[in-house]
């Protein structure tokens, strides 16, 4: 399952190979998986979603679970595979403490990019190496062998994190990153395409392409999809009415913003506030509650 999927903290080896390939070609397949694929020598040539990616020496290529990919090596070329599935239930790695250790992790989680094709910015072509060293010729003590296969694997994701989010892997993850700001801070303004790609500053086909490529949403479907998250915690966390409501979400009328969030969560907006809806009325005497030397005070609102 995917990497990126929070309740989703413990991972294992799946497959793993260190081959000098030639003429030699894997038709489009995906797997739960998710999948590095490391060049130390020559090239190959990988296909995702109907892009093709030319990969030479230290650079490599990154898959999220259930991504469609193939394979295509025209001469020689070695390479480094490693495959690995992240699941909620216990097993051999606990990536947690990684992952809240690592800023790089979290800069990319933000993202959730399906793939990523980059350069190795440190050493993850080094760990990679270890890691299928220490399976392939495991003589030590078999628990020892955990041991170390746990701290290899976490080197390797390590390093993966930190190659994902180099200067050169995320320059098209920075202009999202600015997209996405932009959305969030106007969503009850007229948003289009052109006007985010001209504050983001590129051109509106290079947007279009970098939303393909590390969301599963178009620009239009990522702007609904906010406008709908706002408009739920207004429902719940507020005393607006539905139009209010409707207008601060950024829709441009009440029976839009209805009929949308109907044909997306299957229920009216009245109906969502009073399934999910608190009573806010006013239950702290007209005043704030603040913390004074351990004890709470009220402050009268003027």
């Amino acid at each position: 399952m995917s990497i990126y999927k929070k309740d989703y903290r413990y991972a294992k080896l799946t497959a793993f190979y260190a081959l000098n390939l030639s003429n030699f070609n894997m038709g489009t397949h995906h797997h739960s998986s998710c999948e590095i694929m490391y060049v130390t020598t020559g090239s190959c040539e990988i296909t995702v979603n109907e892009q093709t990616f030319i990969l030479k020496e230290k650079e490599f290529i990154f898959l999220d679970s259930f991504i469609p990919h193939k394979l295509m090596v025209s001469q020689q070329c070695t390479l480094l595979n490693i495959e690995f599935l992240v699941e909620d239930a216990i097993s051999d790695f606990d990536l947690e403490p990684l992952k809240n250790a690592s800023v790089s992790y979290k800069e990319i989680s933000l993202i959730k990019p399906m793939f990523i094709v980059s350069n190795d910015s440190r050493s993850l072509g080094y760990a990679i190496k270890d890691l299928i060293n220490l399976l392939t010729n495991a003589h030590s003590d078999p628990s020892e062998i955990k041991f170390l296969t746990n701290i290899l694997f976490q080197r390797m994701i390590l390093e993966l994190f930190h190659s994902l989010a180099s200067e050169k892997s995320t320059k098209g993850i920075r202009y999202i990153n600015k997209a996405i700001t932009f959305i969030q801070n106007n969503l009850e303004d007229d948003l289009n395409v052109p006007k985010i790609a001209g504050e983001v500053g590129i051109n509106k086909s290079y947007l279009h392409q970098l939303f393909k490529d590390y969301t599963s949403y178009s620009i239009g479907e990522f702007i609904s999809k906010k406008r709908l998250e706002r408009a739920c915690f207004l429902l719940i966390n507020s005393n607006k009415s539905i139009t209010e409501i409707a207008f601060q979400a950024g829709f441009n009328s009440r029976q839009y913003f209805s009929n949308t969030f109907e044909k997306n969560l299957s229920i009216s907006p009245r109906d969502y506030r009073k399934l999910h809806g608190q009573n806010l009325e006013s239950s702290t005497i007209n005043g704030q509650l603040r913390l004074n030397n351990n004890n709470w005070s009220l402050t009268k609102m003027k």
